[in-house]
């Protein structure tokens, strides 16, 4: 895909995100008869449905970037030496 294909998608689903949202929450709320106190517990149970499944999503992003840092630091720091020393080299060697 081009980027400017890549760009008019990104656009259209910003502008089209809102509208999805608020329709699923219109037929959300049609759910519930009119008058009732059921339609109160139908939020509650959604939003805890909603804060447990973000709590869990970010212990497993969590536990995922704690067993990555301890492979990833030592390549990293091999990096940084590898390119310093690579560039120290060139400046030595030029020099000489």
């Amino acid at each position: 895909m081009t980027t400017a294909l890549k760009e008019k998608a990104q656009k259209a689903a910003m502008v089209a995100l809102p509208a999805v949202f608020s329709a699923g929450m219109a037929l959300t709320s049609f759910a519930v008869e009119e008058g009732s106190d059921a339609s109160a517990g139908v939020i509650e149970s959604a939003a805890s449905a909603l804060v447990s499944s973000v709590t869990s999503i970010t212990a497993s992003i969590a536990s995922a970037i704690g067993s990555i840092i301890p492979i990833a630091l030592p390549l990293v720091g091999v990096g940084l030496v590898v390119t310093i020393g690579l560039n120290v080299f060139k400046k030595v060697s030029s020099k000489a």
